[in-house]
């Protein structure tokens, strides 16, 4: 019996260390910690460290505010800086003498490609280079479509006009221009979302706006993509009427491709709609053997839940659709589902938006 009672009192007495010395790693314990119960020292141990994690935390918390302050405002002083610079830049040019319309190389029609491919600064990861582009796409991609558009534009001595397939012309907005040879640069008359625009050109054919990315290419240029016009093959339905495609964008999936879209071929019913689209792409694929550089497909959309599912494909040995039928297939696919962004969402808002 006084063994077991001796046990208990060790063992207490075991605990009373154990919080002593958990109280220990702070501090010493003071005269009224030696004669308090060991359950009292181990919640006045617990109550301790809680405050200091807390004190901890909101160190932590106060530090990480004051970095986000200090990113903001160097984020705002630098936007500051670059707005102070680009204002400069435009009533430099601004300054200049009008650009004669004999002497403007960028007068005439051009299809507008949207932004390209930036190189990576040095140092930065891959992946950091890839997250990089894919988020400056989206903004430069957006600036490109505000100051150009998509497909063919005319730049005119007074301004720029937007064609449309069927050879409307919509006038984009009124325009001076400065500079000459192998720079033009556009000065927007008003009712813009930018200030000024700078051409480069590369080649009499060829030509980007520089800091943004955006693509032109000359219509009928001798290395020009060629316009809405004549990219065309035959109707969806076999016919022999000619399909006008129209450029949607690139997509760097299958080594890289061109992404067309024929509106003539939309057909709509209730939430349904069917559309066809292009894969022009930049490296050949192989089928049973064969070669193929393009291929035609008709999808339907299910405009009200976000998905769709393809009716048929043929795949052809040309770009464009043309040469030989490498394969084909009429079977119709499963639904499947479609992100809120990238270039299916952008086929699904083409085929459900009326016009």
């Amino acid at each position: 019996m006084k063994a077991r009672s001796f046990c208990r009192i060790v063992g207490a007495l075991g605990l009373g260390l154990a919080a002593l010395a958990a109280s220990a790693q702070s501090r010493p314990p003071t005269t009224e910690q030696l004669g308090k119960d060991p359950g009292a020292l181990r919640q006045e141990a617990e109550q301790q460290r809680a405050q200091e994690r807390d004190q901890q935390q909101r160190s932590d918390q106060q530090q990480r505010d004051q970095q986000w302050n200090d990113t903001v405002n160097q984020q705002r002083s630098r936007a500051a800086a670059d707005t102070a610079q680009g204002q400069a830049v435009l009533r430099t040019w601004q300054q200049r003498p009008p650009l004669a319309p004999e002497h403007n190389p960028l007068l005439g029609r051009w299809e507008s490609l949207g932004a390209g491919k930036r190189a990576a600064a040095p140092g930065v990861s891959p992946e950091m280079a890839h997250l990089a582009a894919a988020l400056l796409g989206g903004v430069t991609g957006g600036l490109c479509d505000s100051m150009l558009g998509r497909g063919t534009i005319e730049f005119r001595p007074a301004g720029l006009a937007a064609i449309g397939r069927d050879g409307r012309e919509h006038a984009m907005y009124a325009a001076q221009y400065r500079g000459g040879g192998s720079r033009v640069v556009v000065l927007p008359q008003g009712g813009t979302s930018f200030t000024h625009m700078i051409i480069d050109f590369d080649g009499a054919d060829h030509a980007t706006v520089a800091a943004v990315g955006c693509g032109l290419a000359r219509s009928g240029g001798g290395g020009a993509r060629p316009t809405a016009a004549s990219l065309s093959t035959t109707s969806a339905d076999g016919g022999a009427a000619p399909t006008p495609w129209v450029l949607l964008g690139t997509s760097p999936a299958n080594g890289g491709m061109d992404l067309y879209v024929a509106r003539s071929t939309i057909r709509r019913s209730g939430a349904l709609a069917q559309m066809s689209d292009l894969w022009d792409l930049k490296t050949p694929h192989v089928f049973e053997g064969k070669s193929f550089l393009s291929t035609r497909n008709h999808y339907e959309y299910d405009c009200v839940s976000s998905r769709r599912r393809m009716l048929s494909t043929t795949g052809f040995s040309g770009h464009m659709g043309q040469g030989a039928v490498v394969g084909s297939g009429n079977s119709v696919g499963a639904w499947e589902e479609i992100a809120t962004t990238g270039s299916v969402h952008d086929y699904l808002k083409v085929a459900c938006t009326r016009p």
